[in-house]
């Protein structure tokens, strides 16, 4: 793990005031924390960038007790865009947010370690009978994801038995050992 010295002005911005204090307070707890969010803020899309998708990247999640903010675009400067419940799910919606009203809700804060997903995902599985399932999540697509991160993990554990693992010598990779005075043999060679 890379520890930091400062918390990078472009990720400090993103984290609620109070939060940010107590980070700054403990940050050798909290440098592969700060590290993710800088990872995340650099695939967030410009505002206006996941118009039209079916289902849109939680880049960023905001939270307090029965407070969800999950945030997919990102102008780099103030104004975000994502979907936010304030306690009502029948009164949440997609709206625009000012990062700096954000982070100044005292109570409010960024969370660290949240997996990424679409904010569909998210929805969903924190309340199922509310959302309906994501197209992303049908058992079909689901199978296909965990496949795919099974044969990732296998390939990376084969590389790693091959980087680990010296290679034995083979039979045929010994030298051979050519007799000069044959004339066979000087004849191939030349």
């Amino acid at each position: 793990m890379k520890e930091l010295k400062i918390i990078p002005p472009e990720v400090a911005v993103l984290i609620p005031r109070m939060q940010l204090e107590f980070t700054k307070e403990n940050l050798e707890d909290f440098s592969d924390a700060i590290l993710r969010l800088q990872a995340q803020l650099e695939k967030c899309p410009k505002i206006k960038e996941t118009d039209g998708m079916k289902e849109h990247p939680a880049i960023f999640h905001y939270f307090y007790d029965i407070t969800d903010i999950f945030i997919c675009e990102y102008d780099g400067i103030n104004k975000m865009f994502g979907f936010a419940i304030l306690g009502d799910l029948e009164m949440s919606e997609w709206g625009y947010f000012s990062l700096s009203e954000l982070t100044g809700i005292a109570p409010l804060n960024i969370d660290y370690y949240f997996s990424e997903q679409s904010i569909e995902v998210a929805l969903y599985t924190k309340y199922p009978k509310y959302y309906k399932r994501p197209k992303s999540l049908s058992p079909l697509n689901v199978f296909i994801k965990n496949l795919k991160k099974r044969i990732k993990r296998w390939l990376k554990e084969k590389r790693n038995e091959e980087t680990i693992k010296p290679k034995e010598p083979d039979k045929t990779d010994e030298p051979k050992v050519i007799d000069s005075s044959d004339d066979d043999v000087q004849g191939e060679l030349f």
